[in-house]
């Protein structure tokens, strides 16, 4: 009897740039090798952490033979990604990021959604968190599938409010991602990287599931409002030229989202800082005068109707505004 073989799975080639995360670093890792899709090749990038993080990476790389490891000088997540992404052998490639951790299932799931529907991205949703999860309950699985101007409307926020510009919540097809993916030495790179491996996929398949835990740490880049919080506004004059170059199409879209980009930045102020503070702020005066410039652009375009208002408000009177959000 002739005998039948298993198709090997494909490789997911999964980057996890590491960087001043000793405490959280184990449990990221033990997440991703305890995944029930096993042919994995896991990539811990020691992004030059002066803790013991190196470490760390070096011994769980003797435990587990799909481990590699790469320590390099710091250069921030981006480089980090990029280096990864410049040794990965894999069909397909994931980012998780090392002070987070994922369901044992998710790359299995995200797998699956490309295989089930030939598409070229699979999408999760991500569960913010402090450090433990407890009770979540996913509800009825609810799956969609996106042409590549469907998602890139998502994308842009155009009749949406949904968030899609997480490296770490997608699986992407090897050939979507090239090893200059994120710009290096800024912060939000999820932004322009995500929106170019868009632009090279025909179709995009996204679950409802919560597979993904994004740590709340107001130690990380992700806390606390800071100078760095403006390399948005670089990050989207990136994006719309890299859109006017290669998708003119969507060149309004774009053009939109970076004058918006000043109202998001704007709110998070008002919502951090006492009224006294934000008087005073150069940053808050810059923003707000190329907010109204484009006021009357924002009050037309196809964006959620309470943002309208605020934008409105903001125009009007921001510092009354800021204390109406923080009493609220």
């Amino acid at each position: 009897m002739k005998k039948v073989f298993k198709k090997k799975e494909p490789l997911i080639s999964i980057i996890i740039p590491v960087y001043k995360v000793e405490k959280y670093l184990e449990k990221c890792i033990s997440s991703v090798i305890n995944q029930t899709y096993k042919n994995l090749e896991i990539i811990l990038v020691d992004d030059g952490s002066p803790d013991n993080c190196g470490i760390i990476c070096d011994e769980y790389a003797k435990k587990d033979e799909r481990i590699r490891v790469v320590h390099k000088k710091n250069g921030g997540l981006s480089d980090a990604r990029n280096a990864g992404i410049r040794i990965a052998t894999g069909e397909y490639i994931g980012f998780v990021d090392s002070d987070d951790w994922i369901d044992c299932n998710m790359y299995k799931k995200l797998y699956e959604l490309l295989k089930d529907h030939d598409a070229d991205i699979s999408v999760c949703e991500l569960q913010r968190t402090t450090n433990s999860v407890k009770n979540i309950k996913n509800t009825k699985v609810k799956i969609n599938i996106y042409t590549q101007k469907e998602y890139m409307m998502k994308f842009f926020k155009i009749g949406s409010q949904t968030i899609e510009y997480y490296a770490t919540t997608k699986l992407y097809k090897r050939d979507l991602i090239d090893d200059k993916q994120y710009p290096k030495g800024l912060t939000s790179e999820d932004v322009l990287g995500t929106c170019k491996a868009i632009l090279k996929a025909k179709k995009i398949v996204k679950s409802n599931e919560k597979l993904y835990y994004y740590r709340y740490n107001e130690d990380s880049i992700t806390g606390k409002f800071t100078n760095k919080d403006l390399d948005l506004l670089d990050i989207w004059d990136m994006v719309v030229e890299y859109i006017s170059k290669n998708a003119p199409e969507y060149l309004e879209y774009a053009s939109i989202n970076r004058k918006r980009i000043n109202f998001t930045l704007l709110y998070r102020l008002a919502k951090e800082y006492s009224t006294d503070k934000l008087q005073n702020m150069k940053e808050v005066k810059t923003l707000l005068t190329d907010l109204k410039k484009a006021e009357n652009e924002l009050l037309k375009a196809n964006i959620d109707i309470k943002r309208k208002i605020l934008i409105y408000l903001f125009c009007r009177n921001y510092l009354l505004t800021s204390k109406l959000i923080k009493w609220k």
